[in-house]
């Protein structure tokens, strides 16, 4: 009898925990959130497994950089534990962590900057390096992808978070701190520099 006991009491465990999964997996992460907020390392979890992705993608297309953007992620999602408390209850969180992951990019560059300034030993600043030659692009999506380069910034960035990471206007002017009437012109000019250049391509491709 007792084995039997135990039995049950495990198959009633595991019905349990697969329950408890099923809820966090149907629940959004808006909800998530709320559950990380007061404990639950399973919601962020989670949160993780449904959000990492797109947020690597996001810092990948910043930095250009594997290496950079996985260390980049990791320092995202710390920060994101550490102010999980400022987190507005109910608030969207893509754009959240989005800012968060944008903030440490930025963080990270003007680190960067900084120990590229330092003074040499004559007390001047170092002669910048020059830039590698220009590959230029072969089919299309190597042209589009080297115009997207070639974007300004504050350009490329809004279509990237509007057009590639999936955020509407108003989450992406939420993330970039500007006005949603603001990313709409970012998106329109940067659309229109993209065709300029996809149709300089196309006359000038073999």
């Amino acid at each position: 009898m007792a084995g039997e006991g135990q039995g049950l009491m495990a198959e009633g465990a595991l019905a349990l925990a697969s329950s408890r999964a099923e809820s966090l997996a149907e629940a959004s992460l808006e909800a998530l959130m709320e559950q990380y907020v007061v404990g639950s390392a399973s919601a962020f979890d989670e949160i993780y497994r449904r959000t990492s992705g797109r947020v690597f993608g996001y810092l990948l297309r910043l930095t250009r950089h594997r290496e950079r953007a996985e260390d980049l992620l990791q320092i995202t999602y710390a920060k994101v534990h550490r102010a999980r408390e400022s987190y507005l209850l109910g608030a969207p969180l893509m754009p959240w962590v989005f800012a968060i992951a944008r903030r440490s990019f930025l963080d990270e560059r003007r680190s960067a900057r900084s120990r590229n300034e330092d003074l040499s030993r004559d007390g001047q600043l170092p002669e910048p390096t020059q830039a590698p030659p220009e590959h230029l692009p072969t089919d299309t999506v190597a042209a589009l992808e080297h115009a997207m380069n070639r974007l300004p910034e504050n350009y490329r960035e809004a279509i990237e978070l509007t057009k590639v990471s999936g955020l509407s206007i108003a989450e992406a002017a939420e993330v970039l701190g500007t006005s949603q009437t603001a990313v709409k012109l970012r998106v329109h000019r940067g659309y229109l520099q993209l065709r300029k250049a996809l149709a300089e391509f196309s006359r000038e491709a073999p």
